[in-house]
């Protein structure tokens, strides 16, 4: 009986090292034809089905390298992470000539570092290889020194030669924002607003800002373009209801907020401002209801003592201490939370005060020993007196 031969002992020969993809892409039909021969294929056929041929013989034998991070990959991730003296040695290791990119990278994490003169010089030299968003990082670096002027022209700049761009627009509506111009800051992001229809979230941006600059009316009117523009933007349905209660309207402010509330029952912020609309409409009771559903859901200072307040309001002392209470556990310092709790102190100490008995009705008995007469004692005659 024969037996088969162990494999393992048979030789396999040396190692074959394969052409690499770009080799067999530009290899002419003699180096096609070696190829073939060497790697044990037939090398018949056109030109173009043998490169096929040997192509696929060499992505399957091929094993892919691993994905490995460079300089430029982490050198973001170090800034971001709070390393910005290595991200910068990182970025020096990586310029070149003919790239603005790593200018800016250095540029970013010299702003970390606090050096804002290197930094918009990193942006000024990224912006003189080509780069155009480079001028969007030197604004940054001039706001950050406190000029924000300076950073709102380069803005102007940037949108001369690309009028109507998103990211220059929001750029310098947040720096006229931070300078304390609000109503022009307002105004930039209307334009952008009306620019760029095909982006909801701008319409939100607009109505906050209105918010901030105390314009609740317009506040209202952009935070329901918004809604119309995405139905399912909830910071839109929230915010529409808050303008709608400073803007005295408080009924609408009610409707609204019970109408997202159907969609998203659990929303805390929403549940907020429906107890605190209903609690100025006078209607204490559901105001309550709405403020505990929502401290259910976001156990929050200023929700707990909106709570606190409805409480005290409706009368229901013990349960407004005890609210006031867990506001203190959770900021201690706060003024509004101290003064309710003194508020409701007297009222909480009040009970039956014990009065002392007048003479006439003092019971003879309860009189204290000092005043309680002693009976008088018999004289008794000692014998031979």
């Amino acid at each position: 009986m024969c037996r088969m031969r162990d494999l393992r002992s048979l030789p396999r020969g040396d190692a074959m090292s394969l052409p690499s993809l770009a080799e067999v892409e530009h290899a002419d039909w003699p180096s096609l034809q070696r190829m073939c021969g060497t790697l044990g294929l037939n090398p018949k056929g056109r030109s173009a089905v043998v490169r096929m041929r040997v192509l696929d013989h060499v992505r399957r034998r091929t094993r892919p390298e691993g994905w490995r991070a460079g300089p430029a990959q982490l050198a973001p991730l170090l800034t971001r992470l709070g390393f910005p003296d290595l991200a910068a040695r990182l970025w020096e290791s990586t310029i070149q000539l003919d790239a603005p990119a790593p200018w800016v990278g250095l540029g970013e994490a010299d702003l970390a570092r606090g050096r804002l003169t290197e930094a918009s010089k990193a942006f000024g030299r990224a912006a003189q290889m080509g780069d155009p968003a480079a001028d969007l990082h030197r604004a940054e670096a001039l706001a950050l020194n406190g000029d924000f002027e300076g950073a709102a022209r380069l803005c102007d700049a940037y949108l001369a030669s690309r009028p109507g761009d998103v990211r220059a627009l929001a750029t310098k509506a947040g720096f006229l924002a931070r300078a304390g111009f609000v109503d022009e800051s307002t105004r930039v992001l209307r334009a952008a607003t009306e620019a760029h229809s095909e982006i909801p979230s701008l319409a939100r941006t607009w109505g906050i800002a209105l918010l901030k600059a105390g314009h609740p009316e317009d506040a209202a009117a952009a935070f329901q373009e918004a809604i119309q523009r995405d139905a399912r933007d909830a910071a839109a349905w929230v915010n529409r209801g808050a303008a709608l209660l400073l803007a005295g309207r408080t009924r609408e402010a009610i409707a609204v907020l019970r109408e997202f509330l159907e969609l998203d029952p659990r929303r805390g912020e929403a549940l907020n401002n429906l107890g605190v609309a209903y609690a100025l409409a006078g209607r204490a009771r559901p105001g309550i209801a709405a403020l505990e559903r929502a401290a259910t859901q976001l156990e929050l200072p200023r929700i707990v003592l909106n709570l606190a307040k409805a409480q005290e309001e409706a009368g229901e002392g013990s349960d407004a201490t005890r609210a006031y209470a867990q506001v203190l556990r959770m900021r201690p310092e706060d003024a509004e939370a101290l003064g309710g709790q003194k508020r409701l102190a007297p009222e909480q100490g009040k009970g039956p005060v014990a009065k002392e008995p007048s003479p006439e009705t003092r019971d003879p008995a309860s009189a204290s020993p000092k005043t309680r007469r002693a009976p008088a004692r018999k004289s008794r005659k000692r014998p031979g007196e």
